[in-house]
């Protein structure tokens, strides 16, 4: 899965979908965090050290964004910044912790914690309170995503011995497995009715889609190339995502039926993990 300027070549969004992209680059030679609006324009770098900044994603409010780095030792913790940069914050101090998900209501974040090779879904106050393992197995449970009603996380897990997509109540409870085969990056669309979804079933990562139970699974991008963390717009007409299919990794934009692919960002570096903001 592909873990992993300036843009501007796109046609725009679709009405009611505007807003903001904030994703990971290392662009200028260090992973930092950029923002730029939905059509690819007015691109702006937000974070500025020598560590690892990665995986940002926006609060319900859009207010902030929560994102992984390594600025303050060896290992990842979750932190958070006003959407401008300023003023970050560390809210997890211990272990290795990424992949930072808000809750609709924007009270709590879930992510994935690595003690030791042993990784889990853990949830916790927006604050950095309070935190609690989910999912407390011996498999590896990861890249948390919250429901828009906020009853449901999807997440990864190789638990049946492949990575699937699997969704359990926020409380831990009733896991179930939704895809057959390698898949990941689940991603809910705004209406709660579909989750997009990485597979590598056809033979290169692929975006998918399916209902949120995990029927009528469609491949949507059918590329060569490795298509990986995608995104849903606020209003559920576009997915973003991010492909190597023009060499380095770039963000792109489709339509949710996976028609008029548009690229967004031009880097010879490596333009990963956007998320679109709310509104």
């Amino acid at each position: 899965m592909i873990y992993w300027g300036c843009g501007g070549d796109s046609t725009g969004p679709a009405a009611g979908d505007s807003g903001e992209i904030v994703f990971d680059s290392d662009r200028d030679g260090n992973r930092e965090i950029y923002i730029m609006w939905a059509d690819g324009s007015d691109m702006r770098r937000l974070t500025d050290d020598s560590a690892t900044d990665r995986m940002p994603v926006f609060s319900p409010d859009n207010a902030q964004i929560a994102f992984a780095s390594d600025r303050e030792g060896a290992r990842d913790n979750i932190w958070v910044m006003n959407r401008d940069g300023t003023e970050p914050v560390q809210l997890t101090t211990s272990w290795k912790n990424r992949e930072p998900a808000w809750s609709p209501d924007g009270t709590q974040i879930a992510f994935a914690r690595d003690r030791n090779d042993v990784i889990d879904v853990y949830v916790m106050d927006a604050d950095g309170s309070d935190v609690r393992n989910l999912t407390n197995s011996t498999s590896r449970d990861d890249q948390p995503e919250w429901s828009p009603d906020g009853s449901w996380l999807a997440f990864r897990s190789d638990r049946d011995g492949g990575f699937g997509v699997f969704v359990m109540n926020v409380d831990g409870s009733g896991v179930t497995k939704l895809t057959n085969g390698f898949a990941g990056n689940p991603a809910w669309s705004p209406d709660g009715t579909k989750i997009a979804f990485v597979s590598d079933r056809s033979g290169s990562l692929d975006i998918w889609v399916m209902d949120a139970d995990g029927s009528n699974q469609v491949n949507l991008t059918e590329s060569p190339s490795q298509d990986g963390e995608p995104a849903w717009s606020p209003a559920g007409s576009q997915i973003v995502f991010s492909s190597d299919r023009d060499g380095s990794a770039n963000i792109y934009v489709m339509r949710a039926d996976g028609q008029g692919v548009e690229r967004l960002t031009s880097s010879s570096g490596n333009d990963l993990w956007p998320s679109w903001s709310r509104r």
